[in-house]
């Protein structure tokens, strides 16, 4: 017989202190959109996981209530990505990104509120719902 686990809470995106930008601090991403919050997200053309992600990603750039930024590595690649910039190279090194698949939740003021690697959908509204309970608690 088979053993059957139920999961009863999602299962938080990986972030670990000292990589990627410090919580709090200000950034230098845009976070032009209409909404609270602006989400980062980092991928590689060559990633894998960041391709199988691409669903996962299509689904929160539909989301009404979050402006999605996205940054590939794949310089040239436009897409539907919003703050498309020739500079990503110094982006990812001004904002330590450890690797991809990577996201950044940022506030309207460009502060970092959330932070993480994620491998899938569950991961990364983590990201999305620690930092609105970071709005809310300031």
């Amino acid at each position: 017989l088979g053993v059957l686990r139920l999961r009863l809470a999602a299962e938080p995106a990986l972030d670990i202190a000292d990589e990627g930008p410090p919580l709090g601090s200000r950034v230098s991403v845009s976070t032009s959109g209409d909404t609270a919050l602006t989400l980062a997200v980092f991928s590689s053309e060559g990633c894998g996981l960041c391709r199988a992600l691409d669903p996962v990603v299509a689904a929160f750039r539909r989301d009404p209530l979050v402006t999605l930024a996205e940054f590939d590595t794949a310089v040239g690649k436009v897409g539907v990505v919003i703050c498309y910039d020739r500079h990503f190279p110094e982006i990812w090194r001004e904002l330590a990104i450890p690797g991809s698949p990577y996201a950044v939740a940022l506030d309207n003021d460009g502060h970092v509120r959330a932070k993480g690697t994620f491998n899938s959908y569950g991961q990364l509204e983590s990201i999305l719902a620690t930092a609105e309970r970071s709005l809310a608690s300031a």
